[in-house]
């Protein structure tokens, strides 16, 4: 909601709106301590923690052993089925927009097999990378050092804290903590899907 308009009670309005439409549709974000209290009146539950990092990618360390490459449209029906397998709910209307929303889509691939994808998309000065699904911490590490290696913007990306091990090498690269969200569900106890291989949301808003 635009500054000039805050506190008439759109936003609020605008989420009854989409739980509404929604229906029995679970539903999922990421909230700020700022915006968490409206969700929680509406019904949202806090299922979870991410870690919102920022900052210019250092490349440093040992090299990821995991190949990538950028994406092709012949990749299209694979990446869907791995993310219907990780996100649960079927995003094919979001996936299908990526390489034009996008300034890049990479894949992570052993013998012809998808292993993972992500995307770095322009937002202000930075390049946020999500959505970031990876067979594992090494792939996802393959993958955000691509998708950095390709830019000269600060990198910012939001990880599931649960991913301890890859938010401690992000960091060691200099893209810096910057504030905790809560990740909040609604008409579902949990995520849906396998979070193991879901690293990063599309965006902070849409999951």
């Amino acid at each position: 909601v635009a500054e000039r308009h805050a506190r008439r009670g759109i936003g609020r309005r605008l989420m009854q709106y989409v739980v509404e439409q929604a229906d029995t549709t679970p539903l999922t974000l990421h909230a700020t301590p700022y915006g968490r209290p409206l969700y929680e009146g509406l019904g949202f539950k806090v299922t979870g923690r991410a870690e919102m990092v920022r900052g210019h990618f250092a490349p440093g360390g040992p090299t990821p052993s995991v190949a990538t490459r950028a994406a092709t449209a012949e990749d299209l029906s694979a990446i869907l089925r791995l993310d219907a397998e990780v996100f649960g709910p079927d995003r094919t209307h979001v996936l299908t927009r990526l390489p034009a929303f996008g300034d890049q889509l990479r894949v992570a691939e052993d013998g012809g097999e998808l292993l993972g994808f992500a995307a770095a998309w322009p937002n202000m000065d930075t390049h946020v990378i999500g959505p970031l699904i990876a067979r594992d911490t090494e792939t996802a590490k393959a993958l955000v050092t691509s998708l950095a290696a390709a830019t000269d913007r600060p990198l910012r990306t939001d990880i599931d804290v649960r991913h301890e091990e890859l938010l401690a090498w992000i960091k060691e690269r200099g893209v810096e903590s910057q504030a905790f969200n809560a990740v909040m569900t609604y008409g579902a106890p949990d995520l849906p899907g396998d979070w193991t291989r879901r690293f990063a949301p599309l965006t902070v808003a849409a999951g």
